[in-house]
Parts: structure tokens; C-alpha cells; sequence
């Protein structure tokens, strides 16, 4: 059997990289001996995992601090990749908010447009001509459960991961036939900063980040699309039996009950 490194290459480029989910994709590619390049804003946060995973695994480790969310951002890029040949790519950057569209700032939320969506577009046209013409190369988009019905009270969010999920199903399809893997990672509430950031609840049984890469290195190769977690697959199975505007309501009744949650919490 083919290790990482054999399958797709000595690089892989990871997004949001600085914590969470994406910390967690960069350990364990570091455990592969995969080379990094992490691209994240943070740069104390990049340059101390950078040295850990450097003096851990006797890698080579780029920290990129770049903002996703500026025009220029693929030229800052570059400068950082220079000729390294990345051979996965995971997208994983992103940010949501919590609360009535119709007051959350309208700034922030073309900014998690850019962030969560323009920004993985962007990305995965630069870096898969190459992955093409080497005839190997994988992606991953990280979704959500979310992605799969419309959210109230995380309406840009749901949207931008719907944007996500579709994404990576659609050219999984379309690159099967270069050898490249392509995997729509969707969890459900995961303990990382995320949800400080959005001011949202884990929900009541939250997964790790640990858990969520698992589940997505299972599933690389495999399938077009993957659910972590037990709890998450059956919700997402069974809003496929429910009409579009109950699950609406449902969700929304949801959303809203922990939001108030996480306020009041915030506010005591």
C-alpha cells in the first residue's frame, strides 16, 4: 500500500493552518513526512508550529502569513511556494457568524464569502494544472453539516459551506480521470476557535479535530464525500425524508435555541 508521500507528492499546502482543524491536518501529514507549506494570518502561531513539526518529524515547514481575504493574495503567495511541487491542497480557512442577516455586518459577511469561498476557488485553479500534469494530486474542501440544508442564523455560513460541499463533489468528478482525489470533508460541531469566532455552540456532542482529520484521511480516495460522525450522518440522512421548508424551520428553531445559549452564557 502507498504511502501519502508515494500517492500524492512531498508537499502538501494547508490553509488556516494555525489551529483547529487545520493544525490538526498538519500534524498528521507531518507523522507522513510530508513536507508543509501553512498559510495562515497568525504568524507567532505558524512560526511556533513551523519549529515544532520541523524539530518533531525532520521536515521541511513554510510558514506563509497571509491574509486569504486580500485581492493579492495568491502573488503573496507564490513567493512563499516558489517552485515547490504541492501535491495536496487542503481548504480549509474559513470563518461564520451568528445572528439575523439583516444585523450582522454586511463587511464581514462579504468577507466570509471571499474567505470561505473565492479564496478555495482561487487555490484549487492555481494548484490542479500541475497535480494534472504530474497525474496525481489531492484536495480536500472542508464543508459542513450545515452544507446540506439551508441554516437560519448562519445563513452566508451554510451558504458559503453549501458552496464548498458542491465544489469538491463536483471535481471529484471531474479529476478522478487525472488520478487526483478530491474529498468534501463535512463536520458537524467540532471543539476548535471556530465557534468563539462565530459566538455558536458546539452543539452536544462536539468532535475533535483529531476525529474530523481521521475521518477525512479514511476517507481520501475513497468517496466524493464524507460525514464525521455518527450523530451528523444520521442528521444528514434524515433531512433527506423531510420537506425543504420543515428542515428550514427545524434548523432554524435549532440555531436560534443555541445561539440564545451561547449569549446568556457570554453574558453571565
Amino acid at each position: 500500500m502507498k504511502s501519502l508521500k508515494d500517492k500524492y507528492g512531498d508537499w502538501a499546502l494547508i490553509t488556516g493552518a494555525s489551529s483547529g482543524i487545520g493544525e490538526e491536518f498538519a500534524r498528521s501529514f507531518a507523522k507522513e513526512k510530508i513536507n508543509l507549506i501553512l498559510v495562515a494570518r497568525r504568524k507567532e502561531r505558524l512560526d511556533n508550529l513551523s519549529e515544532e513539526l520541523k524539530t518533531k518529524h525532520e521536515i521541511d515547514v513554510i510558514a506563509a502569513p497571509i491574509d486569504l481575504i486580500k485581492d493579492n493574495f495568491l502573488n503573496e503567495l507564490k513567493t512563499y511556494v516558489d517552485n515547490r511541487e504541492v501535491g495536496i491542497l487542503i481548504n480549509n480557512a474559513g470563518f461564520g457568524s451568528n445572528g439575523e442577516f439583516v444585523n450582522n455586518d454586511p463587511q464581514t459577511e462579504a468577507d466570509m464569502v471571499r474567505l470561505n469561498c473565492v479564496a478555495p476557488t482561487i487555490l484549487t485553479h492555481h494548484f490542479v494544472r500541475p497535480m494534472v500534469k504530474r497525474g496525481k494530486g489531492a484536495i480536500i474542501f472542508l464543508g459542513s453539516v450545515v452544507a446540506f440544508q439551508p441554516t437560519p442564523y448562519m445563513t452566508t455560513y451554510s451558504a458559503s459551506k453549501a458552496f464548498n460541499s458542491f465544489m469538491g463533489d463536483s471535481l471529484w468528478y471531474e479529476l478522478k480521470k487525472y488520478n487526483i482525489d478530491v474529498l468534501s470533508l463535512n463536520p458537524g460541531g467540532t471543539e476548535t476557535e471556530f465557534q468563539r469566532i462565530a459566538n455558536s455552540s458546539t452543539g452536544p456532542v462536539p468532535r475533535t479535530a483529531e476525529q474530523v482529520v481521521n475521518t477525512a484521511m479514511n476517507a481520501l480516495g475513497k468517496k466524493p464525500s464524507v460525514v464525521d460522525g455518527s450523530i451528523n450522518k444520521v442528521l444528514v440522512v434524515a433531512s433527506r425524508f423531510i420537506s425543504r421548508r420543515l428542515i428550514v424551520i427545524i434548523a432554524g428553531a435549532i440555531v436560534n435555541s443555541l445561539y440564545k445559549k451561547k449569549r446568556i452564557k457570554n453574558l453571565s
